[in-house]
């Protein structure tokens, strides 16, 4: 999903959100206008970009009733409150589905895109991923720009001569 169709789907969705609440007194039509731009890239920052329009509108289904629980006022909630739900309702989209490069990190970086980091830099990395046949290793391989030379350099050079 493209940036721009994003950002405009979820500044839609906030605007609905918003439409419950009064929004604050001390602040005129413009810095309103400039609040929820902040809000929209926030929340945008907090959900991994490689998901789909659906995913993205699951997640903002999970940030409406969260907001909704957090919110004890009718006034705006506070761009932490979208902040904080927004992490939760990720966390929870990634649960639910099992889907482990939904798990952001606060670098904003999937477990996946961290691991190929770790790998690419020559970090240590968890063992079961020199095991050829694991599952994780299998889909990193076929879901990122990691090949199997990537993987040579976590082995014991005696180990494979003999």
């Amino acid at each position: 999903m493209e940036y721009t169709e994003r950002t405009g789907l979820i500044g839609s969705w906030l605007q609905s959100l918003l439409r419950r609440y009064k929004p604050p007194s001390d602040m005129d039509n413009d810095t309103l206008g400039e609040e929820l731009k902040l809000i929209v890239e926030d929340i945008n920052s907090n959900i991994p970009s490689m998901l789909t329009r659906v995913e993205v509108q699951i997640i903002l289904k999970k940030i409406d009733g969260h907001v909704r629980a957090y919110q004890a006022s009718r006034s705006w909630p506070t761009i932490k409150t979208f902040i904080e739900s927004t992490k939760k309702s990720v966390e929870d989209y990634s649960r639910n589905t099992g889907d482990s490069k939904v798990t952001t990190h606060p670098l904003g970086l999937s477990d996946d895109q961290l691991t190929v980091k770790r790998i690419k830099m020559g970090h240590s990395i968890a063992a079961s991923l020199l095991d050829v046949d694991s599952p994780t290793r299998q889909r990193l391989l076929e879901e990122t720009d990691l090949v199997e030379s990537d993987f040579n350099k976590y082995l014991d050079p005696a180990a494979i001569t003999q």
